[in-house]
């Protein structure tokens, strides 16, 4: 009795366990993978937008003790962004 409940039991809990085993069907791996490429899509779209939109941050010479002027650290900052974007408009050479 002991031996047949014991491979009774053995019986079912693998034939429950035989789902937990079994892989994706073709369907849902083509689905994810689609979903997957507009995703990585939506990244790269909002990676160059956010590119874009980012501010050029200087280490500007500020505070009690400066040794430049306000105006200066505005031509540096000026000067940056004509290199960026690739013209020279401030007309004086970068340094």
């Amino acid at each position: 009795m002991n031996k047949s409940a014991i491979a009774v039991l053995l019986a079912i809990s693998s034939a429950v366990s035989v789902p937990t085993f079994a892989g994706r069907d073709a369907a849902q791996i083509s689905q994810q993978e689609k979903a997957n490429a507009i995703a990585e899509q939506h990244a790269k779209e909002k990676a160059r937008v956010g590119k874009a939109a980012m501010r050029i941050v200087l280490p500007l010479d500020h505070g009690p003790h400066a040794q430049t002027t306000p105006w200066a650290n505005k031509q540096l900052l000026l000067r940056a962004e004509a290199i960026e974007k690739g013209g020279a408009a401030t007309g004086v050479s970068p340094k």
